[in-house]
């Protein structure tokens, strides 16, 4: 009787474990589960408030760079209307002006105030860089406000530190902009600690709570980071609720509640935030197109062409280089191709003098000469010569003329050759090729494609390439693909040529390759054997 009972006992002691056991794994699961998704979407906004920071910290040093570009007396008229002008291109920025001595000498918005004594005191620090910055500064129009003051030259911009922090956040989330040069806490937002936030950087978001997650995000270019910080979900509360889920859908409901994260998270992302984050991580990568002289067959130079490889599949330039120019992303982006040519090609381009690198401009990056003092400084002390790095401008930035005529001058008299690209699908008039001074002219590929044709647009390419000796400009054809078009281009006096037909846009390593073995194939001979065989060697993407 005692064993009967015994074994009774025994058997719903195991019932029960047995049922109990794989509820409490489920809810111990479901709860790290969800603690864990929590960390990562908020690692993932962290990244997202971040890009905001950076693109307000960018936005402040080329509004100080703008400042620059004006000649002439401090507090003059034209002074002050780049200032004004400055403040209303430059969203973050709030107010652009002049200082010298630890006063305020003027602004669009305080006017001339040389005469009113208004302090500035000494910056709170200097960047390695050779920027002033003074964290939180009274606004002499407000009796409240702080702002954030950077300035360099005599000329300073200032920004309202709650820039750094207001990215769109249906839940509210604390965020906090920290300097980690310095150890100062720039801004927070409503119902953010600053000592807490601080911590929270200092311990890399390893804070010891029951109650809340953080996640910390740096910057690549400034010493600058985020930290963010959210509430923990907390499952087992809900055990009643739980227990039905985990019994009666099990894995089912936990594929789809992470379907349904990884699906908000994707729309929260736009495709401008994406690429933004690309070009700030530097996730972006350059190709590069070999340039033939016809004349003895030799690859003369390379054209840099920005590829953007996402989710696996290559995004078509076209269609990520008009978000970058509709978004304001078009300078970085230019800048990125710069440091990633250069860093890739300098020993090449070192090593063989007469070689050169062409790179892209948008009618954005012709407006002022901020990427020539860019190119300038990226040069200094590589051995590269100026010639080695040219630019090629579409017609459409030729419509500001006024101020791309200065702008593309000062390249051409700093060494660097300046081609017109794509020429007859944009500015159709041609007053501007009289006016503006260049050095080659590139046939695009829609007119090459033409040349032997009978077609309505096949007497374009031979009124191009006249035109083009006429003014004394050399000539690239773009888009080549075949024997019939190199031989009809050499009959005109056409001296470039760049297409499939020698080979595709590849990779710096693919093109060491493919110049070692076109170089070899130049040797022996060239025909359409060595051709193709040298079109086999190239990459594969355009």
């Amino acid at each position: 009787m005692i064993r009967r009972i015994m074994v009774v006992s025994a058997s719903i002691a195991l019932a029960c474990i047995a049922t109990i056991a794989p509820v409490l794994t489920s809810l111990y699961v479901a709860n790290k589960d969800a603690q864990r998704r929590d960390r990562q979407e908020l690692s993932g906004f962290a990244e997202q408030a971040l890009m905001r920071a950076d693109l307000v910290t960018y936005q402040a040093f080329s509004a100080l760079f703008d400042l620059g570009r004006v000649s002439g007396p401090s507090c003059s008229p034209s002074s002050l209307a780049q200032a004004a002008r400055v403040i209303f291109n430059y969203r973050y920025v709030q107010d652009a002006g002049s200082y010298a001595d630890g006063q305020y000498l003027c602004s669009p918005l305080l006017g001339d105030v040389r005469s009113k004594g208004m302090v500035l005191p000494p910056p709170d620090w200097q960047t390695n860089d050779g920027y002033l910055v003074w964290f939180k500064r009274k606004s002499p129009l407000s009796d409240v406000r702080e702002d954030i003051l950077i300035g360099r030259d005599g000329h300073y911009v200032s920004v309202d530190p709650a820039a750094f922090v207001d990215p769109i956040d249906p839940a509210g989330r604390p965020i906090a902009a920290i300097n980690t040069e310095t150890g100062t806490v720039l801004s927070v937002s409503p119902g953010a600690d600053a000592r807490e936030m601080l911590d929270a950087w200092k311990r890399n978001g390893n804070l010891k709570s029951d109650r809340w997650n953080y996640a910390i995000a740096h910057s690549s270019t400034r010493p600058l980071v985020i930290v963010v910080k959210s509430a923990r979900s907390s499952l087992v509360g809900d055990w009643p609720k739980l227990l039905v889920i985990w019994l009666s859908i099990g894995v089912v409901a936990g594929a789809a509640t992470g379907w349904f994260m990884f699906r908000r998270i994707s729309r929260l992302l736009s495709f401008p935030a994406t690429l933004q984050w690309a070009i700030a991580r530097k996730k972006l990568d350059v190709f590069y197109q070999p340039i033939i002289r016809l004349a003895d067959n030799e690859c003369v130079g390379v054209e840099a062409l920005v590829r953007w490889k996402l989710h696996g599949s290559f995004v078509p330039p076209e269609v990520f280089v008009t978000v970058a120019e509709e978004h304001h992303l078009i300078q970085p982006l230019t800048d990125l191709v710069l440091h990633k040519a250069l860093s890739e090609l300098v020993g090449w381009l070192r090593s063989n003098p007469s070689f050169y690198c062409s790179i892209n401009l948008s009618s954005e990056d012709l407006r002022s000469d901020r990427f020539l003092a860019i190119l300038t400084t990226a040069l200094t002390g590589t051995g590269i010569a100026a010639a080695q790095l040219r630019i090629e401008a579409t017609e459409r930035s030729f419509m500001h003329a006024d101020v791309t005529r200065g702008v593309i001058a000062a390249f051409r008299a700093a060494g660097h050759p300046v081609y017109i690209d794509d020429f007859g699908t944009g500015y159709s008039s041609l007053s501007y090729l009289q006016t503006f001074q260049v050095d080659v002219l590139k046939i695009d590929k829609s007119f090459v494609d033409t040349i032997a044709q009978d077609t309505a647009s096949s007497v374009v390419a031979p009124h191009i390439i006249a035109m083009a000796h006429e003014l004394g400009l050399e000539i690239v054809a773009e888009g080549v693909q075949s024997a019939s078009q190199i031989t009809y281009l050499m009959e005109k006096g056409v001296q470039y040529a760049q297409g499939w037909y020698f080979a595709k846009a590849m990779s710096a390593n693919d093109l060491f390759a493919w110049l070692a073995r076109y170089r070899e194939l130049h040797q022996k001979g060239w025909g359409a054997d060595a051709r193709a065989s040298s079109r086999q060697s190239g990459a594969h993407i355009q």
